[in-house]
């Protein structure tokens, strides 16, 4: 397969007709259970507990502090997840196992989220090995879980099903961090050890059973489309190096509206995360809230997006992806802005709902979005490339938010920062051609 010249003017579709795909509602949501399954993941353990235990319990005897021991795990994990995702992707289209690999990399995730489990003083290198591992496998499978949002929907409902897979992917993590934190503060009640961190621990246990449990729908009910002959072996590897080889050196030309658009994502997205990681560090500095008022903060956003997600996944349907996207950035960019004159917790909390609802569209239509833009019979390897732009744009939001805010002494001015991502990735958003259709075209070569 080789990637056709550009299309100009009329742009053809090269999606299969809508009758040609499965998008029953079964398939539908047992798609969307994996956001479901894996969600939790990246709450519970990246984001609120195993980070503070990893620091605080597994590092502590180290030598170095914990939170930058931490920092360079996270890194590690990240930069191998952007080298690896591509080219996994690759080979799962070529090979055409996309639905076999998703499940060998769910499995291994939950398998190692379970092992930490076993996380405590003294077992630095085998914790690091687990996390790695299971951060791995987690970024590697959404690669191929969004390959199948393609097969599943037409252009008139992409919007609504990515949305529907992001709202529960919220609903999961926030049900599952509620118990979570529930096992954590309460473990006597629910019948758990009391003693040494095991409350804890037990809670990676669950995530990990939750992920593998809840990822075996997609596997029942989720068919995976052909795409003309599939190559074995060497073969598939061999085409699939030489896939994202061409797909990077023609990006600039052969691929200009996809390349416009993934520069756009890595600007806007850079400005989402690095708000979201600084939020509790601005609620507590500025704010002086309590580790409880921003955790319960932080239940609360998880709910109120699934409403979000939906709704502007339906919104994206009726007036384009691009215009509703590009609806939700400007939301963001308000919402950033009034953070730097919020004086009161109240106003935190409204901040955050707001917040809430935008989160849930923006990432859902990113996705529905971009799934316009891919070529047929690539779509793994492409998401792959949405992963690498994601993993790309980790780094640049806190780096400017820490220079702000080392140069200015204020989180204020840090916050404020990120306004610079959401205008230039909105001003190449405005350059990006949304088709009805398709991009891009590949035919037999």
């Amino acid at each position: 397969m080789t990637v056709a010249e550009r299309v100009t003017g009329s742009i053809k579709s090269n999606r299969p007709p809508a009758s040609a795909r499965p998008h029953h509602s079964r398939a539908t949501w047992a798609w969307a259970f994996y956001d479901f399954a894996n969600s939790p993941f990246s709450t519970t353990v990246v984001s609120v507990v195993f980070n503070v235990y990893y620091a605080k319990v597994v590092a502590q005897d180290a030598g170095f502090p914990g939170d930058t021991l931490w920092g360079y795990l996270v890194a590690a994990a990240t930069l191998a997840s952007a080298v690896c995702s591509p080219v996994l992707g690759a080979f799962a289209d070529k090979r055409q196992v996309r639905k076999p690999l998703l499940a060998c990399f769910a499995i291994l995730g939950g398998a190692a989220t379970i092992g930490l489990t076993w996380s405590q003083e003294g077992t630095l290198l085998l914790s690091s090995a687990l996390y790695f591992v299971a951060s791995l496998s987690f970024s590697c499978s959404l690669a191929f879980y969004n390959a199948f949002l393609n097969d599943l929907s037409t252009e008139e409902t992409i919007g609504r099903i990515s949305g529907l897979g992001w709202a529960l992917g919220y609903i999961g993590s926030g049900l599952c961090l509620a118990v979570n934190l529930l096992m954590i503060e309460k473990p006597g009640a629910l019948g758990l050890p009391t003693d040494a961190h095991w409350p804890v621990r037990l809670t990676f246990a669950m995530c990990g059973i939750w992920w593998i449990v809840f990822t075996l729908p997609i596997l029942f009910w989720v068919p995976e489309r052909r795409h003309g002959n599939a190559l074995l072996g060497r073969a598939a590897w061999a085409a699939a190096l030489t896939g994202v080889k061409k797909s990077l050196a023609t990006a600039r030309t052969a691929n200009k509206n996809l390349f416009r658009y993934l520069i756009a994502y890595l600007l806007y997205n850079d400005g989402i995360e690095t708000a979201i990681v600084m939020a509790g560090v601005f609620a507590s500095e500025i704010l002086s809230m309590g580790q409880g008022e921003i955790v319960g903060c932080f239940l609360m956003i998880q709910f109120v997006a699934f409403f979000g997600a939906l709704g502007f996944g339906r919104l994206g349907d009726r007036w384009g992806n691009k215009k509703a996207l590009q609806l939700s950035l400007t939301l963001w960019a308000i919402v950033l802005g009034w953070a730097v004159i919020m004086q009161t917790k109240t106003e935190f909390w409204m901040a955050s709902a707001a917040i809430a609802v935008v989160l849930g569209g923006s990432q859902s239509l990113s996705r529905s979005l971009f799934g316009k833009l891919i070529p047929q019979g690539s779509e793994a390897e492409f998401y792959g490339f949405l992963n690498l732009s994601s993993k790309v744009s980790a780094t640049l939001g806190p780096l400017t938010y820490g220079l702000s805010r080392q140069l200015t002494g204020s989180p204020r001015i840090g916050i404020l920062s990120m306004l610079i991502f959401f205008a230039l990735g909105q001003a190449l958003l405005v350059g990006v051609r949304e088709p009805g259709r398709k991009i891009m075209e590949e035919t037999p070569a």
